[in-house]
């Protein structure tokens, strides 16, 4: 798991803390490969392990053993981010924004309402090639949070997921394909009104 980009939550209420970040094309298309296929009626799950999914997070910085921001070193140190669990706000109105085919979309965040395995979620399908852009728009002091885009391939449980969710959708397409190729025997509308009855 690598951090693409981090931001502090921001001190003051009712502010809006704008995230942007550029993707080359090379590093968008294995985003895409974990986006977009999922969504055809083919895809390969090897296709899907060597993917890379994008997840938003979320970390109370008291809560951690120490502050990644607090640092001796020149750069923040996000080893201890790897294994420790995501901590949304439960109070508070907080949300992601962002746009998709010109479409604004609000992901509420305190807390949020689908999370991946992890307490994460999973922004893949928000991700472009090119320029990104995403607000954290906070209505209280969120000074004690910080915000991290992850990158990493899909876990275990999101490849579970997925694999489910292709058994049932085939499971429902072979059920629909045998319910078309049933014949009643006689019409109703043939019978004789008496018989119906």
């Amino acid at each position: 798991m690598a951090v693409m980009i981090y931001r502090r939550g921001l001190g003051s209420v009712r502010k809006t803390l704008n995230i942007t970040f550029n993707l080359d094309d090379p590093r968008y298309s294995h985003i895409a490969r974990w986006a977009k296929p999922k969504r055809t009626k083919s895809f390969l799950m090897s296709d899907l392990e060597q993917s890379v999914c994008v997840s938003f997070a979320c970390y109370h910085l008291p809560s951690l053993p120490s502050n990644p921001l607090e640092s001796d070193k020149p750069a923040p140190c996000f080893e201890l981010l790897m294994h420790s669990p995501c901590s949304w706000p439960t109070s508070g109105n907080l949300s992601l924004q962002t746009k998709r085919d010109g479409k604004d979309f609000i992901i509420p965040l305190a807390p949020p309402i689908f999370v991946t395995p992890n307490n994460c979620i999973d922004i893949s399908s928000f991700i472009r090639s090119g320029e990104n852009t995403f607000s954290v728009v906070q209505q209280n002091d969120m000074s004690d949070y910080l915000f991290v885009f992850h990158a990493h391939y899909p876990t275990p449980q999101q490849l579970d997921y997925v694999a489910s969710c292709r058994h049932r959708r085939e499971a429902w397409v072979k059920s629909i394909n045998d319910i078309r190729k049933l014949e009643p025997k006689e019409s109703l509308w043939r019978r004789s009104p008496s018989e119906v009855i």
